[in-house]
């Protein structure tokens, strides 16, 4: 009767552990105090940074930032964004900011971070809208944007939201979407000059960079219209992808363009040899983010390991844009 009993008691036991296993999330987010972590089951999908990461003290104090998302990684746990390059510090992973910009009569500068003239950063994560879930998960997350060349120190100008939702797309890539909306703090609106680089950006792997500048770059980049990164460099395309080798392994990442954005389809800024590019709505002329309106943009990422067939990312281009009214939003 003894063992019987044991017998039963394990079974119950092990029954509760199926069960908690059965009510976990597929698709659920880890946090602590300096980042939070989406995850798909047991593997880790990015990381959105709260404070700055250890790395940043091996740099100048002005290279430091937080508000971004890195490590970006592939379903076989390939890191595919890069931060603090030798060649860019001020690039970090998945990222927005504007480069030339007025506020207040000032230049103002939230991209080469080395002018000293902005600054972005995480201000706090919102407990309403963030969740967990079979299909997906979401976070809702804020960053300050702040005039450092002020007279009286530094001066809020924007505030950032980050809707970022991540999808169950299976085992052999991983799919999420940002929402950005940005809206100005006080006033006077914010001008952003025309210039040829700019906006929500992505910075890829150290391994994707030839110090060899005579050398062809380690990375594939492909646009939506089937161009390379140099006849690309300022097209206007629905997608653009970036892929190569990672410790003998290739894997990519391809960002897809909402229909909604602002000046769709958005200029882009592909390097002719660095792994990053940018989507780049003042290339051809300026505008403002003015009071009492967001300047909201939409952005779907894909990552894989391998290659990406142009027809499938036309797929999910396709897929991603029948969400929403058509509406350009700014």
């Amino acid at each position: 009767m003894m063992k019987r009993a044991i017998v039963l008691s394990l079974l119950v036991w092990s029954a509760h552990i199926v069960a908690a296993e059965e009510e976990k999330p597929l698709m659920h987010y880890v946090e602590d105090e300096a980042r939070i972590v989406a995850m798909r089951g047991e593997k880790p999908i990015f990381q959105y940074n709260k404070k700055p990461t250890e790395e940043a003290a091996n740099h100048e104090p002005h290279f430091t930032r937080s508000g971004y998302i890195h490590p970006v990684y592939s379903p076989s746990g390939k890191e595919v964004s890069g931060d603090f390059a030798d060649d860019h510090k001020h690039q970090h992973g998945l990222f927005f900011a504007w480069t030339k910009t007025k506020f207040e009569g000032r230049k103002t500068e939230f991209w080469n971070q080395k002018l000293e003239a902005g600054r972005v950063s995480f201000s706090k994560k919102h407990r309403k809208g963030s969740h967990s879930g079979r299909e997906k998960c979401q976070i809702i997350v804020e960053q300050l944007w702040e005039d450092i060349t002020a007279p009286g120190g530094p001066k809020p100008v924007l505030r950032e939201t980050w809707k970022i939702t991540t999808h169950d797309a299976g085992e052999d890539r991983f799919v999420f979407d940002i929402e950005s909306a940005q809206w100005l703090i006080g006033e006077k609106p914010l001008t952003i000059e025309k210039y040829h680089y700019g906006g929500m950006a992505f910075r890829g792997n150290d391994q994707w960079l030839n110090p060899d500048k005579e050398a062809a770059p380690p990375a594939r980049m492909l646009t939506s219209s089937g161009l390379g990164r140099i006849e690309g460099n300022h097209s206007r395309p629905k997608w653009v992808s970036m892929e190569g080798f990672i410790d003998e392994r290739k894997a990519g990442i391809a960002i897809l363009a909402h229909p909604q954005n602002f000046r769709f389809p958005q200029w882009v800024r592909l390097h002719p040899n660095k792994p990053y590019f940018v989507f780049a709505p003042m290339v051809e002329e300026p505008f403002q983010i003015t009071a009492g309106k967001a300047y909201v943009s939409r952005y779907r990422y894909v990552v894989y390991d391998g290659e990406m067939e142009t027809a499938k990312l036309d797929e999910n281009w396709a897929e991603y844009s029948s969400a929403g009214d058509g509406k350009a939003e700014r």
